[in-house]
């Protein structure tokens, strides 16, 4: 792979560099827990497969990494960690996951809410994954642009009239109000949150909504 985003430590300690490096103490708005003994997750928007990594080095029985992007998911570091990988498609139709049938204890959300053009029906997919008492994380960029002016008591979203951060696929801009409130309608409450400059992590449990 000509480049990778994520620095990606292997089983051998071999590493392969990238844009950002999350080892150590760094990443701590992601909230992923120390210890994932013997639980199931999912990683939605897997890229190059650090967070899905991290999981399975920190117990995970079971991981699962999804993206929409075949050359990142078919050259990544996730087969030396025996992590099962899978196409996608998109977060925010549910029908392009009829494949997907499992629930996982932990569910993965990590920079995917600002590129769906449904936000709502990407976090649903998002909690209907996720076994009831489970988890669902969810980072994102939050007030960017003219979301720099949303205060937080308001949930709201930035509809991104224009190209923002030289990405056409930013389509929306929350504020951390927007994301609590869009859990809260797919059925997750808020435990815990993390900012670190214009992005966020919030950490949710998932309550009463179950997978059909």
């Amino acid at each position: 792979m000509s480049h990778w985003y994520h620095t990606i430590e292997l089983p051998d300690g071999s590493v392969i560099k990238g844009e950002v490096d999350y080892r150590g103490n760094l990443g701590r708005r992601f909230l992923l827990p120390n210890d994932l003994t013997g639980k199931s997750v999912a990683d939605f928007g897997t890229w190059n497969g650090y967070w899905a990594i991290e999981a399975k080095r920190r117990g995970a029985a079971y991981v699962l990494a999804l993206d929409r992007w075949w050359p990142q998911i078919e050259e990544t570091a996730l087969k030396e960690y025996g992590i099962e990988y899978r196409y996608s498609g998109d977060l925010d139709f549910p029908a392009s996951l009829d494949d997907l049938r499992e629930c996982f204890d932990v569910v993965l959300f990590y920079g995917i809410l600002y590129h769906l053009k449904n936000p709502y029906m990407g976090l649903l997919t998002a909690s209907t994954c996720c076994k009831p008492g489970g988890m669902v994380i969810v980072e994102s960029a939050i007030g960017q642009g003219k979301a720099q002016s949303l205060p937080d008591s308001v949930p709201a979203l930035w509809v991104i009239d224009t190209v923002h951060d030289g990405d056409p696929t930013n389509y929306f801009m929350p504020n951390e109000g927007a994301i609590v409130q869009l859990g809260k309608m797919v059925g997750l409450e808020k435990v815990a949150s993390c900012r670190e400059g214009t992005r966020i992590g919030v950490l949710f449990n998932k309550n009463s909504v179950s997978k059909k």
